[in-house]
């Protein structure tokens, strides 16, 4: 799932990885969702002698957030 963080009037996009039973029903583009019980782990590899490295974000489950909610 490929989610857009907004804060403080910036955007980073974060592709977090969601189990399909953790999927709000409901859930389309454009729609706020917030992750629950996300979890970030650093990875790195070495490939043609180049060190690539990142996180990667895993959640349990994505929760609609009502308009109410988002004030």
């Amino acid at each position: 799932m490929t989610v857009m963080l907004m804060e403080d009037g910036r955007a980073e996009v974060l592709k977090i990885t969601v189990p399909e039973s953790g999927l709000a029903a409901g859930l389309k583009p454009g729609v706020m969702v917030r992750p629950v019980d996300l979890f970030a782990t650093p990875w790195a590899r070495i490939f043609n002698g180049q060190l690539s490295d990142g996180l990667a974000y895993r959640a349990a489950r994505l929760e609609l957030v009502t308009a109410e909610a988002a004030k």
